[in-house]
């Protein structure tokens, strides 16, 4: 079965996405997806399957894993346990090669990095001692979240006892055209949210005619290019409302939005209130 593309947004003023998920707060499920994010996961306890390519590998207590971008995978939570806890942290290429290799004490982490590629699981031994580094990141500013990765990504470059999951010559290659195309629509998505998007152009743009890329989008991710701008759009207004103290119609406009009754149906799709309500529960 061939995986979902799914787009995961590092906030502009963010290095890494860190999300935490509890058992009251489950992990979005995306089910047999593909990214060209980096991916740690962290599961505290509880028992599972693990399923990464053509594998598929049973856990207890917890797990610790790592993927390198583009590894086909479903999602690893359980609900085994109500004091269970995930942190899942992602990251681009782009920061390994513009800020890892930047700074010449964090090059040693470029082997770890390299061998993600082909998908760890680290033992419960090395999950155990690390706990509090992660479990503290759900409190933690972004700079001391960066701080902590950083911490972790060096212990476990120290750490040999891990399980690579696939080998390179049996790992589902996918069609680099298909990846490239998507990697160009969400990056100009993401540089272009805030203005009129047009289809033909984009299209264009990756060498396909309109129709087709509306086929070609819907196929690779499952919803139309209008759910997904409007999904991402609502995803910066919900940015926009929780760090700064913007009237509604400000951040309406700065998200691409122009009729206000439009967006309120689209922010309460996404977020199950409208975007007044919000403002005031934070």
């Amino acid at each position: 079965m061939n995986p979902i593309y799914e787009h995961i947004e590092v906030a502009a003023n963010t290095s890494l996405k860190v999300a935490t998920y509890t058992h009251e707060k489950d992990c979005p499920t995306s089910n047999w997806h593909i990214h060209p994010e980096y991916e740690l996961v962290y599961i505290r306890n509880g028992s599972g399957k693990l399923q990464i390519d053509s594998k598929t590998l049973p856990y207890h207590n917890g797990a610790l894993l790592f993927l390198g971008p583009n590894i086909p995978h479903a999602d690893f939570g359980n609900k085994d346990f109500t004091d269970n806890f995930e942190v899942v942290i992602q990251f681009t290429k782009g920061f390994v090669m513009e800020k890892l290799t930047v700074f010449p004490e964090l090059r040693r982490l470029k082997k770890l990095i390299q061998a993600s590629h082909s998908g760890l699981v680290f033992s419960t031994t090395i999950k155990d001692e690390l706990t509090n580094a992660f479990e503290s990141l759900a409190y933690a500013s972004e700079l001391k979240k960066l701080v902590g990765f950083l911490a972790i990504l060096e212990r476990l470059s120290d750490t040999d006892p891990y399980e690579r999951i696939v080998c390179k010559e049996n790992n589902i290659v996918h069609k680099t055209v298909d990846a490239n195309r998507l990697e160009t629509i969400f990056q100009f998505v993401n540089e272009h949210y805030d203005k009129q998007i047009s289809t033909e152009k984009l299209a264009k743009q990756i060498g396909l005619t309109q129709n087709s890329f509306c086929r070609f989008f819907k196929k690779m991710t499952k919803k139309t290019f209008v759910q997904f701008v409007n999904e991402f759009r609502i995803g910066k207004a919900v940015e926009f409302f929780n760090e700064n103290t913007l009237p509604v119609s400000e951040v309406m406009y700065k998200c691409g939005f122009n009729d206000p009754s439009y967006f309120t149906r689209q922010f309460k799709k996404y977020q199950g209130k409208t975007p007044s309500a919000y403002m005031l529960q934070i």
